[in-house]
């Protein structure tokens, strides 16, 4: 099951509006792709989806967050989930009433159908977003129905459908709690050992918006002005394709083609309060406008075969607060820790969890907080680090993990396939 977005506007369409820092929202949310009966585009209400269970039977739901925009909430009115996997690695199972998942993620939970026969239950899936001073969006929510099959013979009719208590759609501490409550299944995992000795790189990045000129000037009016545009970065770079290479191509070619690509920071290169909620207003003169200025580049951070990476990734009140959701292309993660406010490497890493973190390919980086993970990089390539929010994916707020190649043939990375189109431009 998935929670998702309908757009008016072609997806390719909605990609190009947001590299120009332009405003761009959904319509309204669907669950499996129906928009369910809080919507009336078509001038009745829409369809709902519609899952029959039987009572007694237990059935594992696969909840995979496929929008665009937000993070949601998840609810059964009268049942409850014990939470078993995420992002396709199992979990040590815990029971919950609600269920966060973000773009990118997916959760896998067991539901019970063990509620009174006699009545249909609301399923809603609820946008969550950050409160004022951040932009404001429409409320986004859908909702699907649990029927119990034969109702109309066990009962003679049907009783009505309950709703679920939702939380509400500003609550961002019910997500920080849902994920804090993940922890791993195996500790016998095969990379843990690793992971829980010495670290050969450190990675300390702010995720943020700021702006660049348009026109490619070097100066311009900032807070909010038509001379400047909104982009979002990684420790202050927009991440930009390169123009005429693969970096993938680029990476089995060797150093020379990579000579345009920047190593991306390790450290923010202009530290701040990255918490302090005065710089989410955009506005001429506002106290974000001194350090909204960015820059576009095409980053990339090159890892030996086999080393230890930690990142903290740190989410920042720049321009707005959402919450960040990580997501890394060719590895697994192991989740160390999150927090509110900003990261103290002094303290905050001994709450870090070594014993039985759990394994993820998609982080939620909390709202005005961080988290921190560690993997092994042991797959050559080049694999694509990003925000899984598209309104930060397209204005840059990714980079690029390069993984030299391991001593067998195994783990060298292959040559292109001999029907790789050439795309110059």
């Amino acid at each position: 099951m998935h929670a998702g977005e309908w757009w008016h506007k072609d997806l390719t369409e909605v990609d190009k509006v947001y590299l120009n820092s332009n405003d761009n929202d959904p319509a309204a949310a669907t669950i499996n792709g129906k928009l369910g009966d809080l919507s009336n585009c078509s001038g009745k209400a829409e369809e709902s989806y519609v899952l029959e269970v039987e009572p007694g039977k237990t059935y594992l739901l696969r909840l995979v967050n496929a929008a665009l925009y937000s993070e949601y909430y998840f609810k059964v009115a009268g049942h409850s989930f014990t939470v078993v996997a995420s992002d396709a690695n199992y979990l040590r199972p815990f029971s919950t009433d609600v269920v966060a998942v973000a773009p990118g993620e997916t959760m896998d939970v067991l539901m019970v159908a063990d509620a009174p026969p006699c009545r249909t239950y609301h399923m809603v899936a609820l946008a969550i977003e950050a409160p004022e001073p951040d932009p404001q969006l429409p409320l986004y929510i859908s909702r699907g129905l649990v029927r119990y099959k034969n109702i109309d013979v066990q009962c003679g009719s049907n009783q009505g459908a309950v709703m679920p208590e939702m939380p509400d759609h500003h609550d961002t501490t019910t997500t920080f709690h849902f994920h804090g409550n993940l922890t791993g299944a195996a500790p016998g995992h095969p990379l843990l050992p690793q992971v829980r000795g010495p670290v050969d790189e450190h990675l300390y990045i702010a995720l943020g918006q700021g702006s660049v000129c348009r026109g490619n000037r070097t100066s311009c009016k900032r807070g909010g002005s038509s001379e400047s545009m909104l982009v979002a970065y990684m420790n202050n770079v927009s991440f930009h394709l390169p123009d005429n290479l693969a970096l993938l191509e680029a990476r089995y070619r060797g150093d020379a083609p990579l000579s345009t690509v920047e190593e991306l920071p390790s450290r923010p290169p202009r530290p701040f309060n990255y918490t302090d909620p005065a710089p989410i207003p955009v506005a001429p003169g506002g106290k974000g406008e001194a350090i909204e200025p960015t820059r576009k580049a095409t980053t990339a951070r090159r890892f030996r075969y086999n080393a230890t990476v930690e990142v903290v990734f740190q989410s920042t009140a720049m321009m707005q607060s959402d919450s960040n959701p990580m997501h890394l292309h060719g590895h697994d993660f192991f989740v160390l820790a999150q927090g509110h406010g900003n990261y103290d490497a002094a303290s905050d890493a001994r709450s870090y969890n070594l014993l039985d973190p759990p394994v993820k390919n998609t982080v939620h980086v909390p709202r005005l907080g961080w988290a921190a993970i560690r993997f092994v990089a042991d797959n050559p390539g080049s694999w694509f680090l990003h925000c899984h929010f598209e309104y930060h994916i397209a204005p840059g707020m990714a980079t690029v993990l390069v993984v030299d190649n391991g001593p067998t043939p195994e783990t060298t990375l292959p040559p292109p396939p001999t029907h790789l189109p050439n795309c110059p431009n």
